[in-house]
């Protein structure tokens, strides 16, 4: 036998001779299965952050019909809601969301009414308009603005033909505020043959007063209407900011012009319209005081007189004109502060004899008078969902 192997049987009678028991090896222990793991729903509400979309209904989760109670539910506590008041402007409820970027109002426990937007980042059009979107960009991302015959508004304000129930408001090139409304009463349709305006220039605004087509222009305290070269009619109109066509029942518009009186105290608005009596141009509404600021009611809403401005519409109607728009503040640094729907005015149209005006150099009564308190033919109304 080899050495190695008599080595071998060697170390094998040791190990059998040494009186200790094999090792066994540890037996492995399966793991118990996992139990699956279970996540809670968040509490509270869940919602999307900025940029917002702005909608024809809504404006990121802040929707037109709903209840302002409800709206408030989705904002960090705290008092976000205040009421809005100022006599024969507007009486409503304002909610401030997004630290003051999104703004949702109506009336005082009721729905909301309307939704707008001052903040530069906080949402935007699918097109891409925000508010600090220039003039043009607005017109390339939206197309021509809304033009309804019998409609008229202020030239800072702008409806998109896409979005009807969009207000656009600019400040000089660039948008300042984007406020979607409740869909407004439908105007009364125009009968009549059609009378077609003459394109504005950047001087005139092309109306249809006399069926042929005319161009007024507006300067100081005087309006002047042509037709062609032809001087039809010149007459004053103290304090007058704009004038616009607004189409009647009978097919052709009336002049109607828009004045702004400025006290230390005071801010105030009035309306008179003009329409053509055969050759002669008379008054077919009496000046009629519209809407008032005093310093006194600026205060209750925290702005200044100075501060406050109107952005109105106009809509015919079969025997009146009712008139609404948007009341906008200002901060300190100038930035747009509030926006609220304001309440409508119907201004009625002169009965009887009309007062007549000389053609070519007509001058009525001093449209920027206002009624006297209390007299008038301004009836105050509710804004119409």
């Amino acid at each position: 036998m080899t050495r190695p192997a008599l080595l071998l049987l060697a170390i094998g009678g040791l190990a059998g001779c040494s009186g200790k028991e094999p090792v066994e090896k540890t037996p492995v222990i399966s793991e118990a299965p996992r139990s699956r793991r279970v996540i809670e729903p968040p509490v509270g509400v869940v919602r999307a952050l900025p940029p917002y979309a702005i909608k024809p209904q809504s404006v990121g989760p802040y929707k037109l019909g709903e209840r302002l109670s409800d709206l408030m539910e989705q904002l960090p506590s705290g008092p976000r809601m205040e009421l809005f008041e100022v006599p024969g402007l507007l009486h409503r409820s304002l909610v401030r969301a997004e630290d003051g970027a999104v703004l949702i109002g109506g009336e005082p426990q009721g729905a909301a009414s309307f939704v707008a937007v001052i903040g530069t980042e906080v949402a935007r059009t699918e097109s891409g308009v925000h508010v600090g979107s220039t003039r043009s960009e607005l017109a390339a991302a939206m197309g021509v603005p809304l033009e309804e015959p019998d409609r008229a508004r202020d030239p800072r304000l702008v409806i998109p033909s896409g979005m009807k129930n969009a207000r656009v408001i600019l400040d000089g090139d660039r948008v300042s505020a984007i406020a979607i409304l409740a869909e407004p009463s439908a105007p009364a349709v125009a009968s009549g043959p059609e009378c077609p305006r003459p394109a504005s220039t950047e001087k005139a605004i092309g109306m249809c007063l006399t069926g042929a087509g005319e161009l007024v222009e507006v300067g100081d305290n005087e309006i002047t209407v042509r037709a062609g070269e032809k001087l039809l009619a010149q007459f004053r109109v103290p304090n007058v900011v704009y004038a616009a066509p607004l189409r009647t029942v009978d097919g052709k518009d009336e002049l109607v012009a828009i004045a702004r009186t400025d006290e230390p105290q005071l801010r105030s608005w009035s309306l008179v319209a003009f329409r053509f009596d055969g050759a002669k141009l008379v008054r077919a509404t009496d000046p009629t005081s519209l809407y008032q600021v005093s310093s006194a009611n600026a205060r209750w809403i925290g702005a200044e007189v100075r501060d406050v401005d109107l952005y109105l519409e106009l809509a015919s109607k079969a025997d009146t004109i009712e008139v609404g728009g948007l009341l906008t503040t200002r901060s300190d640094t100038g930035q747009t502060r509030d926006v609220v729907v304001i309440s409508t005015v119907s201004v009625a149209h002169r009965r009887g004899k009309p007062a007549a005006a000389d053609a070519g150099s007509a001058e009525p009564p001093d449209a920027g008078a206002t009624a006297r308190e209390g007299s008038g033919s301004a009836v105050h109304e509710s804004p119409k969902p």
